[in-house]
């Protein structure tokens, strides 16, 4: 972990989407809309984050490209200065 963000303040939102198999919907679209989800709920607009935590990697179908935190962070329209993944 960063130094620089040890005993920092953390502002935390939560995001869900339905579960299961969602025809017409995509990896992606499911992190995005969980992402839109998360911000709101900590009371945010996208301008406010500056760290990106994405819990666990989910694989994409065989047909999409794999999603990243920095994928996810450019499709959102945020910048954030630290970004993680859970690795598993």
């Amino acid at each position: 972990m960063n130094s620089a963000l040890k005993d920092k303040y953390a502002i935390v939102g939560i995001g869900y989407t339905p579960q299961g198999r969602v025809p017409g919907r995509t990896s992606l679209s499911f992190h995005l809309e969980a992402s839109a989800n998360a911000i709101a709920d900590a009371g945010l607009q996208k301008s406010d984050v500056d760290g990106f935590i994405c819990y666990r990697h989910f694989p994409a179908a065989s047909d999409e490209t794999d999603l990243t935190p920095n994928r996810i962070a450019q499709h959102l329209g945020i910048s954030p200065a630290y970004m993680y993944q859970d690795a598993n």
